[in-house]
């Protein structure tokens, strides 16, 4: 396999359920990962470099990397930077053949299983979304994030304090859809959507995007060995299997996690599993409750009016936090 390092920047305490976040990365013994953080976690496995850093120090190198003019106010505005991480973190990257980029609210399956020599030859990036990307590691691949196609001006991205989602579609997608760049945009991993409270993958209504396998009323999802996998009932009521890259939890806090070798991913918080043990119909029924489907509309809209609220609340510290020069 290729040598691949998944990068992250991290400032602030990390979210509770990190030592977990570990235990999948330990899981993948062949992936590398560097942590820029200004935290010393614990019980962090050798393939997890934890590399001192502050926000200021980033600012720094960006600057010094890719323009004198960018700006970084605060830590969220560096994901709109992740598709620069091959030319701002360059040193770090040398006897690599891909790179990546990577959040810390999730748990990763298999990724070594995913990522074949063939799905390496084939693609230049794979995978679309903020939480998990990854790029060749060559001159040209690491510099394309400024050719056209991107929905907002990189000028503006790089000057601006809003947030552009240049990660994601309005940015790095759009420019290799545009120039034709060979990407891999299918959707093998569970990205929830935060507008229900039951664990369901957020869908897009587009056709421009790919959406992941269908959701069942009743699943469940759980991590053991090394793999994220789900348990979902079909239409006669048998349990089935089937596995995804990572699942991606998007802005959800939850109880303090177990220690415990298999666990299970639920609404609740994270529940110890019986390793090699199926969960019965009335356990996944029980884990990840559904209410039916008046209940969940009605859910989604009190849900999405929330976060709207919360969004305007963070737009609001970082306005203060900006001027009050911290």
């Amino acid at each position: 396999m290729q040598k691949i390092t998944l990068i992250c920047c991290y400032f602030g305490g990390f979210p509770n359920y990190f030592p977990l976040w570990l235990r999948s990365c330990a899981a993948n013994r062949g992936i590398d990962w560097l942590i820029f953080t200004d935290q010393t976690p614990e019980g962090v496995p050798d393939n997890v470099k934890i590399i001192p850093s502050s926000l200021e120090a980033v600012h720094r190198l960006c600057r010094e990397t890719i323009d004198p003019d960018i700006i970084l106010p605060q830590p969220y505005k560096i994901c709109d930077y992740k598709p620069l991480y091959g030319t701002i973190f360059a040193d770090y990257l040398k006897g690599y053949e891909f790179w990546g980029h990577c959040d810390v609210d999730m748990v990763f399956g298999d990724l070594e299983a995913f990522f074949t020599p063939e799905l390496l030859a084939k693609y230049d990036k794979i995978l679309t979304c903020g939480h998990l990307s990854v790029y060749r590691n060559t001159p040209e691949v690491n510099a394309r994030f400024r050719c056209s196609g991107a929905k907002y001006p990189l000028r503006d991205v790089l000057t601006h304090d809003k947030i552009y989602a240049f990660d994601e579609w309005h940015g790095i997608f759009g420019i290799y859809r545009a120039n034709g760049f060979p990407m891999y945009d299918e959707v093998p991993y569970a990205a929830l959507t935060g507008s229900r409270k039951r664990f369901t993958m957020h869908r897009r209504t587009s056709s421009r995007y790919k959406n992941p396998p269908p959701d069942y009323p009743h699943q469940v999802f759980f991590w053991e060995n090394g793999k994220l996998l789900r348990a979902y009932l079909d239409s006669e009521g048998r349990v089935m299997v089937d596995s995804f890259l990572y699942i991606h939890f998007f802005r959800r806090r939850f109880p303090d996690p177990p220690e415990c070798d298999a666990f299970y991913c639920t609404p609740s918080g994270f529940i110890p599993k019986t390793p090699g043990v199926l969960p019965t119909p009335r356990e996944i029924r029980k884990l990840n409750p559904y209410y039916g489907r008046l209940y969940e509309w009605i859910e989604s809209k009190i849900r999405r009016k929330m976060m709207k609220r919360e969004d305007h609340r963070r737009f609001v510290r970082r306005r203060d936090w900006k001027l009050s020069g911290a």
